[in-house]
């Protein structure tokens, strides 16, 4: 599935490979798992049969993106307060955006 990385606070984030970096600690990106699922304050991710949860607008969020041929880098880095909503209303907020 390709992704615009533009739009990528608009997409459904389950299944993507994530990376987290807490705002007040800033001692590095580490790997959190894959997304299973994307609530209106968390994302909730699954890595060596653990299930993790994090508060979105506390941390700062790496996605790793599926390759294609056009793309060279392939994660994205998004401040997760952008990421606080429900998924399926940021995709309405873009839509009220794009009104003039």
């Amino acid at each position: 599935m390709e992704i615009n990385p533009k739009y990528l606070i608009y997409h459904d984030l389950i299944g993507l490979r994530a990376y987290a970096q807490h705002k007040s600690k800033r001692k590095g990106f580490s790997y959190i798992g894959i997304i299973i699922n994307d609530t209106e304050n968390m994302l909730i991710t699954k890595h060596e049969n653990t299930i993790k949860k994090y508060i979105k607008k506390e941390y700062i969020f790496r996605f790793h993106l599926p390759i294609n041929e056009k793309r060279t880098h392939d994660l994205l880095e998004v401040d997760g307060s952008k990421l606080v909503g429900r998924p399926e209303n940021r995709l309405r907020h873009l839509k009220k955006k794009r009104r003039f």
